[in-house]
């Protein structure tokens, strides 16, 4: 395998390569392999069953033009059971595509475009789902952030230029108003009063890769990187005095089960000591900040939508498209061409009233669980030597 593009992108632990060359011939040969293959052509049929041993019940399914997409009509009862499955739409070319859609309620979503030598790769990123949160590659990285109090967000943004700072701890006095947010820094202690509380909060000790002894209970860091980083605060109401450990990347503490009066959240901000990599600071209703890492200090300004942010290799850089607020990120299918490349068929399972849409691709098989057992259905090529059963 050919690899044209030298720049790597992974979110998390799933790489994605750019495999632009490979894209390119795929879509050449489908251009000139004419609209039928027939291997993948009909007849088809689908076997509906429930549970997994027996042969089903066996339906045909036709269509007009194998190679164009269209509307379906059929409905097939499944038998000693109140569901029924109906075939809504035959599609001849799935393809699976992720957006980001407007949703009451949801959260803050980035739509970016990396873009270089052999690239254009379009990124979603999200601060409240793990796995689209941060986009890293060997030239750069960037990471999206989240606020909670959009009144102080520049001031706060300002501050984690600050070659020393690591993050943002967060307190909420009540639900639903904004929190007290403060930034974090890794070498230094700091107590800050709670307006309108007898409470005294100190940022005690910061470790980038916690770790604990089990039997010692010390904590200790295990590197210098910020793999699993948290802080110790320490509560004090003027007679006793309690102390918690927040993680970033995980919302309460697995080991310490005091009830606090306060909800504490702490937010990683480290940027590593090197050109290329970003941080997008996104707060709800507010604007965006871009936090860039350098090798003498920290540059901080708007997000702007159009401007090329670069990597450490100038080749490649990344633009913002679009920052929504309530939305949420969504994998949904659409048909890619009129050929015939990767049939499906898109059916509604109706039981007690109401439906669930299920994207029958072709010999994959489809399961849910229902309160008559697990229903299997399968869109497959009919057997040459076979009789449909109805």
């Amino acid at each position: 395998m050919i690899m044209k593009s030298k720049f790597y992108i992974k979110i998390d632990i799933i790489a994605i390569v750019a495999l632009i060359a490979m894209i390119t011939t795929l879509r050449a040969t489908a251009m000139h392999a004419g609209p039928h293959h027939s291997f993948l052509g009909g007849p088809w049929e689908l076997v509906v069953k429930m549970g997994l041993g027996g042969d089903g019940l066996r339906f045909p399914v036709s269509v007009l033009d194998e190679s164009k997409p269209q509307k379906l009509n059929e409905v097939f009862p499944v038998l000693k059971s109140p569901i029924k499955i109906k075939l809504e739409q035959y599609i001849p070319d799935l393809t699976w595509e992720t957006a980001a859609i407007p949703h009451p309620g949801g959260g803050i979503v980035a739509e970016l475009t990396i873009k270089g030598r052999n690239l254009e790769q379009p990124i979603l990123l999200s601060p409240g789902d793990p796995a689209r949160q941060s986009v890293t590659s060997r030239i750069g990285s960037i990471t999206i952030r989240r606020l909670y109090n959009p009144d102080t967000a520049e001031t706060l943004v300002r501050k984690l230029t600050d070659r020393e700072a690591v993050g943002v701890l967060s307190v909420w006095f009540q639900e639903n108003n904004p929190p007290l947010e403060c930034v974090v820094k890794a070498k230094e202690k700091s107590t800050l009063p709670l307006p309108g509380s007898k409470y005294k909060m100190t940022i005690d000790q910061y470790v980038p890769h916690y770790t604990m002894d089990t039997k010692t209970k010390k904590v200790s860091s295990l590197s210098d990187k910020p793999v699993n980083p948290a802080i110790k605060v320490i509560l004090n109401d003027g007679r006793t005095t309690s102390e918690q450990w927040l993680w970033a990347k995980f919302l309460s503490s697995p080991h310490d089960q005091k009830k606090h009066p306060f909800r504490m959240r702490f937010t990683d901000f480290n940027l590593q000591p090197a050109t290329g990599h970003y941080i997008l600071a996104v707060a709800s209703q507010a604007k965006a900040w871009i936090i860039q890492s350098g090798k003498r200090k920290n540059r901080v300004e708007k997000a702007m939508s159009g401007r090329s942010y670069f990597f450490t290799d100038k080749q490649y850089f990344f633009n913002i498209e679009k920052i929504m607020d309530d939305a949420i990120i969504q994998i949904q299918w659409k048909n890619n061409s009129e050929r015939l490349l990767r049939p499906a068929v898109v059916a509604t399972i109706e039981q007690d009233g109401a439906g669930q849409q299920a994207v029958l691709e072709l010999n994959k098989p489809f399961h849910l669980k229902t309160k008559s057992g697990v229903l299997v259905l399968l869109y497959r090529r009919r057997p040459p030597s076979s009789s449909t059963t109805l």
